[in-house]
């Protein structure tokens, strides 16, 4: 009997993998083809330029490479580390199960791709979980400074029944930000991450990373520089739809807008990818500069250009597998906490984060 158990486990995981892989490229392109089909819809004929959407697309994948960094950092900070690429590979790949509502195929996607080379499973989950939280606390305080001395018009929160209410950009930013932050912190994260891992046997403070204050600053530049790279993007695709119409005065709030954006839609995991709530926030936080069509439009365009880059990044990163692999031993595969399979929006924008 536990030899006809072992014949079909190969197949079984071989088929789970190809279900996993078909839904994850189904939303993709659900994605896809719903941000053309916006775009269509306000009757714009744009001719953008070529060039400047390839650098957004470039800048977008070396903002997400920048939490990447911090994700591998994390991992390095463990009992079972991993290479630099191998955890870039993940993390980038990973971000693909953003765009399954929920959030939680992000965090599958990269235990996935790390176990293989020696990550335990738990600690893999616990980092991806880290990262995110790091990454979307520091893009709230960040938005939240920037628009505290570049205000814009408040952006309206639906309340149900027709009702909204008007929240300045800068409150709603800090708002999410800085408690997000305070549960980052080196004395709150491991208990709480402890506190989950509780009714998973063989999940104990083994599983954890070392988190400090020096991780966590490290994390906070980091994502400094993810986010200013992503603010750069926009400003790149808006480049690329109407030269010029951005001055450089524009820049900090286009960062804030992206970084606020993508934290909002992410934490909003009934959308797949932050949708819907990433185009309002960028549309409240550029509609002054640009007007409120031309933001519309440069939200959209830019939605589309990041897809494409994900799709193309993942799947050349995927035939492109690191040297190598070890064979995953009993303590790699320990149970993987249901809480630990959090967003990662990674982000976003949000997530198949990411977030």
């Amino acid at each position: 009997m536990a030899k006809r158990g072992t014949r079909w486990k190969g197949p079984a995981i071989r088929g789970a993998k190809l279900v996993l892989g078909a839904l994850i490229v189904w939303m993709v392109a659900r994605a896809l083809v719903g941000a053309w089909d916006d775009l269509r819809a306000y009757g714009e004929t744009i001719r953008p330029s070529g060039a400047w959407l390839a650098a957004s697309a470039m800048l977008y994948l070396l903002g997400l490479s920048s939490f990447g960094v911090f994700f591998a950092r994390i991992m390095g900070r463990s009992r079972t580390p991993i290479g630099l690429g191998v955890a870039q590979r993940a993390y980038l790949i990973g971000h693909l199960g953003k765009y399954v509502p929920g959030k939680a195929m992000v965090v599958v996607l990269r235990v996935g791709l790390v176990v293989p080379y020696g990550a335990r499973a738990a600690t893999a989950a616990f980092a991806t979980l880290y990262e995110t939280l790091v990454m979307m606390a520091s893009g709230g305080v960040i938005a939240g400074l920037v628009f505290l001395l570049w205000p814009g018009p408040p952006i309206e929160i639906p309340m149900g029944g027709g009702r909204s209410v008007a929240a300045p950009l800068a409150i709603l930013s800090l708002g999410i930000g800085l408690p997000l932050l305070v549960l980052a912190t080196p004395r709150i994260f491991p208990r709480l991450a402890l506190a989950v891992s509780v009714p998973f046997p063989g999940v104990g403070r083994e599983a954890l990373p070392g988190f400090s204050a020096g991780l966590l600053l490290e994390g906070l530049a980091w994502s400094l520089l993810g986010w200013v790279l992503l603010g750069l993007s926009l400003v790149a695709t808006v480049q690329a739809i109407d030269p010029g119409s951005l001055p450089a005065s524009g820049w900090p709030p286009a960062v804030a807008a992206v970084a606020l954006a993508t934290v909002a839609g992410f934490l909003v995991a009934i959308f797949p990818g932050g949708l819907v709530i990433r185009e309002a926030v960028l549309t409240a936080a550029l509609g002054p500069t640009l007007g409120a069509e031309p933001a519309i439009v440069a939200a959209l365009v830019l939605r589309l250009v990041w897809v494409v880059a994900e799709l193309g990044c993942s799947g050349v990163l995927a035939a492109l597998r690191p040297s190598r692999p070890v064979e995953a031993d009993a303590e790699s595969l320990a149970p993987v906490p249901a809480s630990a399979s959090g967003p990662s929006p990674s982000s976003s924008p949000s997530g198949p984060t990411e977030p």
